[in-house]
């Protein structure tokens, strides 16, 4: 079972996401994403599944830090620079198993999509 985990190392809601695999016995691997580089197939693959509305923490420090050029950009291309630019942006903890993607950590998620 590979399952990783990409989010910031203190965050809060990645710390939970991670001691609750921990607690049930899952191994996973975490990536820090402000250590880790974001790669651009990544960044599409989790948008095509998830859309940019939810992928992106509007509600950040880091997007209201943007300039309003940048908040209203569209292009994907563009979208993708701008995460790997700034991966706080990214909403998290981003879990990913097999081809199913969990955004942010809701243990009954989890427990549906881990302990089959």
């Amino acid at each position: 079972m590979m399952i990783s985990i990409f989010g910031l190392k203190n965050c809060s809601t990645c710390v939970k996401a991670q001691q609750w695999l921990s607690t049930h016995g899952l191994s996973f691997t975490f990536y820090d994403v402000r250590q880790t580089a974001l790669s651009a197939e990544q960044l599409q693959q989790w948008a095509e599944q998830l859309g940019w509305n939810r992928l992106l923490n509007k509600r950040s420090q880091t997007w209201r830090g943007l300039s309003d050029e940048q908040k209203s950009l569209t292009d994907t291309q563009d979208l993708i620079k701008l995460v790997q630019s700034y991966p706080s942006l990214m909403k998290r903890p981003l879990l990913v198993y097999q081809q199913t993607i969990l955004l942010g950590f809701n243990e009954i998620e989890y427990t549906q999509l881990l302990k089959q």
